[in-house]
């Protein structure tokens, strides 16, 4: 499975690009850059991004470089620092990027910046490669009844 067949599967399965309103601006070899906009739906309380929104853009980035070899990868753990707000109106953009890629493993940083290039979030995680199984063939059909 190449990069762009990757690209489009998880386009198209993972439904929180499609709640969060993101998308997807490019996906390499163990990379890929997503963005989103801070709209109404994504605020906390306090009336900036909710965390949680921020913790989904990178972790579709993430889910995007790790998988982008076609093979299933999962993630093992996730971890990330938030360095300062987004306010209603920002544009985010996620940029991951693979530290590590064996057979089974792999490790990804992935900065999250306003479009000023100011830091709003770093986040690292570490992926398992399930098997040998390109992702299509793993995930079967992929249809789900909504």
């Amino acid at each position: 499975m190449d990069v762009e067949s990757v690209k489009k599967h998880i386009e198209k399965h993972d439904r929180l690009i499609e709640i969060f309103e993101m998308k997807i601006e490019s996906v390499g070899d163990g990379e890929a850059t997503v963005s989103m906009t801070v709209g109404p739906d994504h605020l906390n309380a306090a009336f900036i991004c909710h965390g949680a929104a921020i913790f989904a853009l990178a972790d579709v980035a993430f889910a995007l470089a790790g998988n982008s070899s076609g093979k299933m990868a999962l993630a093992l753990e996730c971890a990330i620092n938030y360095m300062r707000p987004a306010r209603p109106g920002t544009n985010l953009v996620a940029y991951a990027s693979a530290i590590h890629q064996g057979s089974r493993t792999g490790v990804y940083t992935v900065t999250v910046r306003d479009r000023q290039g100011k830091d709003v979030a770093f986040f690292k995680a570490t992926a398992f490669r399930v098997d040998a199984q390109p992702l299509q063939e793993k995930c079967g059909t992929g249809q789900v009844k909504r």
